[in-house]
């Protein structure tokens, strides 16, 4: 009989994984108080890092240019610090930073009011450290295959070929054209307010559709992101007018990838978010 010789190799003092995650939330104007969708976000991360032992937080809160330089501080300072105590009341443990920056680093145009209300915001940086898994290579006996999520293969349907309700069907997905993220955080890309809008015209057309924004994220395993990702379209709906009870959210790691990880175009597409039709 053959003997099969295992190796373990633990690294656990020489090697630590690192895994970084940005996310979102918005505030209303000249308001530090949390929002209902903001929350859900929160909560969200909470969940994510409940079983974490090693991670670290840091809060940077901004505003738009409305106010005077000091009076901008002042509030995002406040709006920093709503988010360290709600983290501080559900007994998070790991090491929790934050800072208002005033009206400095604006990411859209303080001339108008949609600029504005991307510009009243705060990021939290998670960093999570765990030391690696411990390595097992087993010696003469082939290593069993890597599995992979397997990629979708029902062919969705591109919003832009949507016109009213009756183009729809309850459970269909629709996919938003270009509506993508930068790798590994919620940050929207430019090219993804035509879908954005389109998506806010066809429930404003048609007031009875109720939806479910599903996040999708490529590469790694990341339930909390995927979320977050479908929370920001969220907060965009309801920014701009969407009652929240028409949307529900869901996140769904990297467990239903449309194409490749192997290309920068692949996973691209695979940071995405969908539209789930659950009301007509």
């Amino acid at each position: 009989m053959k003997k099969v010789f295992i190796l373990l190799f633990t690294i656990f003092n020489i090697l630590i994984v690192s895994a970084q995650t940005t996310s979102t939330v918005f505030f209303d104007s000249n308001k530090s108080d949390l929002k209902p969708t903001s929350i859900k976000m929160l909560d969200s991360l909470v969940s994510f890092l409940k079983d974490k032992n090693n991670y670290k937080i840091d809060i940077h809160a901004y505003c738009d240019n409305t106010g005077t330089t000091t009076s901008n501080q002042i509030l995002s300072d406040q709006r920093a610090q709503s988010i360290f105590d709600y983290f501080k009341i559900k007994n998070l443990n790991g090491t929790t930073t934050f800072k208002g920056h005033s009206d400095t680093n604006p990411i859209a145009d303080n001339s108008t009011e949609s600029g504005k209300s991307k510009n009243r915001r705060a990021e939290i940086i998670v960093r999570v450290t765990e030391p690696p898994p411990v390595v097992v290579k087993k010696i003469i006996e082939p290593e069993p295959p890597i599995i992979v999520p397997t990629t979708q293969t029902e062919t969705p349907t591109l919003l832009d070929d949507v016109s009213k309700a009756e183009d729809l069907e309850i459970g269909k997905i629709l996919v938003l054209k270009n509506l993508n993220f930068v790798g590994g955080t919620s940050t929207l890309l430019k090219e993804s307010e035509p879908s954005l809008k389109l998506l806010l015209k066809l429930l404003k057309e048609n007031p009875t559709i109720e939806i479910e924004i599903e996040g999708h994220v490529c590469c790694a395993n990341d339930m909390a992101l995927s979320v977050d990702r479908a929370l920001t379209v969220m907060e965009y709906l309801v920014t701009n007018g969407i009652k929240e009870k028409r949307l529900k959210y869901a996140g769904h790691s990297w467990n239903n990838p449309v194409a490749s990880d192997a290309t920068e175009e692949g996973r691209k597409q695979n940071r995405r978010v969908e539209i789930m039709i659950l009301k007509k």
